[in-house]
């Protein structure tokens, strides 16, 4: 009986000793596990598209002409007319629908010489695609347009969302060129 009484005796002294330290020699597991979701994965809805310093609603294209050095933008119905301008029926991702998710820009111009010539705007789109590729060539670029430096992830030369004061309002996938593009 004294042998039973000392074997309770110890446990419960064991189990008192195992109970009453508060200091971890490992991790805290305590705390939740961090399930923030991250800008790469979240779904943004479409907010309408940026038009100069408006926005025309979700179901409306913007269309932007020019005159010389002076461009209006202007809120017309999806699919309407914008002679002489530039259609923009998207101004990022959120736009899109899934099975063309980019958002792909098309800038045509004329003129624009080695010797700093400035080349004149000939007109554009924008419209959502499968594939949107950065190119420049003869005439025109084509890039995404985007909000966020991820909307350009895979572009292997224009792989930031920049602005111009030559397309106020919009943000678009290149690299910083001094004088007509910033890039955060």
């Amino acid at each position: 009986m004294r042998a039973m009484r000392q074997f309770l005796a110890l446990s419960a002294l064991l189990l008192v000793a195992g109970c009453g330290d508060d200091s971890m020699s490992g991790p805290d597991l305590s705390a939740p596990a961090d399930m923030t979701v991250g800008p790469d994965i979240a779904v943004r809805m479409p907010d309408g598209v940026s038009c100069g310093t408006m926005s025309c609603g979700v179901g409306q294209s913007c269309c932007v002409t020019t005159n010389g050095t002076v461009a209006t933008s202007t809120c017309i119905a999806a699919g309407g007319m914008c002679t002489g301008g530039a259609v923009l029926a998207c101004d990022g991702p959120e736009d899109c629908s899934t099975g063309s998710s980019y958002c792909c820009g098309t800038v045509k111009f004329s003129g624009g010489t080695p010797d700093g010539g400035a080349p004149v705007f000939q007109g554009g789109t924008s419209s959502c695609t499968a594939t949107c590729d950065f190119t420049f060539g003869t005439g025109q670029v084509k890039t995404r347009l985007c909000h966020d430096d991820v909307d350009c992830t895979g572009l292997m030369t224009a792989n930031k969302c920049c602005s111009s004061t030559q397309a106020p309002g919009l943000h678009f996938c290149a690299l910083a060129i001094s004088g007509f593009t910033t890039c955060p």
